[in-house]
């Protein structure tokens, strides 16, 4: 059975389109290298790409560009997900949530979700990966 597997973003406003992208192929390339050294797993194919609902235009031009499903979150609820690592003041003081990326990816995939990649950043955004075995 496949695996399913989310992104989550958070982006600044200032964020374009192309650093987000830029930063999600780093973002895959690293858990498939990570996954290839370790198992004979399948490339790290991706289905759903989550962020905060204020983030929907620029997000949605990701998902577009990329064929993902898009899914939005209020910052309430991303503020309630469990299993996070990164905890970010900015993002806490910004938007009443202490993570978005992270917290986007786990929400986007229910309580069974576990991490595959911590928040990474880029330039004016963050990117992080979940998984649901």
């Amino acid at each position: 059975m496949t695996q399913q597997i989310a992104i989550g973003i958070g982006a600044s406003s200032k964020a374009v389109a192309q650093d987000i992208l830029t930063l999600i192929q780093s973002c895959i390339l690293k858990v498939d290298a990570a996954t290839t050294a370790s198992t004979t797993q399948h490339p790290t194919i991706p289905t759903i790409l989550a962020t905060l609902d204020r983030r929907a235009d620029i997000a949605s031009v990701v998902a577009s560009t990329l064929g993902l499903r898009l899914v939005l979150f209020p910052a309430t609820v991303l503020a309630e997900v469990r299993g996070v690592k990164t905890i970010s003041s900015i993002a806490a003081r910004t938007t009443g949530s202490p993570s978005i990326a992270e917290a986007a990816a786990l929400a986007a995939l229910g309580d069974r979700a576990h991490l595959l990649l911590e928040r990474q950043t880029g330039n004016q955004c963050t990117c992080a990966m979940a998984v649901l075995p």
